[in-house]
């Protein structure tokens, strides 16, 4: 799995009389409040996720904080990006072995690319089409992400309650962990998702049913599992991020704000989660 996928969770069984929500967290200190949200970048259908509970949180809060404005970017990141996505005197297919580029050419053929124009993508960003056309193919209604999905769905509801919104990034600096590494690392995560692709869809209906339970567990399992599988993506990714957003929201707490905190939520399951970092700092997170 790949970072735009890796808030997803493994499946599990909803249980109890009590309606389920998706995780929340709150660390606190005599002069804030700071409510901590796991979200999925994308959804392969639109779930009911805005619940009773993080609906008080988010009303309790004066200001909202995302990872970054990735599905409102500006105009003018644009053109910045798709430099680094795309190299128009490459191919790609000639960089990749025989049987996996027969592979990749039979997964497109659900998100309707032309091969042709895959071939000037760079690895990183061609690395995110396989779990993303495998989506797209079991998805019975079109995926919701961007604006629709959970951190466009809070970015109106602060619009709409006049909410500052502030992020912990820029999107061309989640661009970059990605886009950084060299391309021969760049070409084996391909291969990866590609093959993982290859082996079977995964349930993400059932994906979306354990996020909205709110099982950390299943998401620390998963999140683990990529540490196992690439280590070094692993840490770019999380264990050095999360020890940033830590560091941020320890000064939060110095503030006198009460805010409303939606990141990945692999970013706040594991042993190398946001809230382990807190604890280094002996900052209290309370699951709610």
């Amino acid at each position: 799995m790949r970072y735009f996928v890796i808030v997803a969770v493994a499946l599990l069984a909803l249980s109890g009389g009590a309606r389920a929500e998706p995780a929340l967290w709150l660390v606190q200190s005599p002069t804030a409040k700071i409510y901590l949200f796991g979200t999925m970048h994308i959804l392969p259908r639109q779930g009911v996720w805005f619940g009773p509970k993080i609906a008080a949180a988010f009303a309790d809060s004066q200001e909202l904080w995302e990872e970054a404005d990735v599905g409102l970017l500006q105009k003018q990141a644009i053109p910045n990006i798709m430099d680094r996505a795309v190299a128009p005197d490459s191919d790609l297919w000639s960089k990749l072995p025989q049987a996996t580029a027969a592979k990749f050419r039979e997964q497109l053929k659900a998100c309707h690319l032309p091969p042709g124009i895959v071939a000037h993508f760079r690895p990183w960003f061609a690395t995110m089409l396989p779990t993303i056309c495998q989506l797209t193919e079991q998805s019975t209604r079109t995926l919701v992400g961007g604006a629709d999905g959970p951190e466009g769905t809070l970015l109106k509801h602060a619009k709409a309650a006049g909410k500052p919104t502030r992020f912990f990034e820029t999107a061309e600096q989640q661009i970059g962990y990605l886009a950084n590494a060299p391309e021969s690392v760049q070409l084996k995560q391909l291969r990866d998702a590609i093959d993982e692709a290859a082996r079977g869809p995964g349930d993400f209906g059932g994906i979306e049913t354990a996020w909205l339970a709110g099982d950390a567990a299943a998401i620390a399992r998963l999140t683990l599992k990529d540490r196992d599988q690439d280590p070094d993506f692993y840490a770019t990714i999380f264990t050095q991020r999360n020890h940033r957003f830590a560091l941020r929201i320890a000064e939060l707490l110095n503030g006198h704000t009460n805010i409303f905190v939606a990141i990945g939520a692999g970013h706040l399951a594991g042993p190398d989660s946001v809230q382990a970092e807190l604890a280094k700092r002996n900052i209290v997170v309370r699951r709610l």
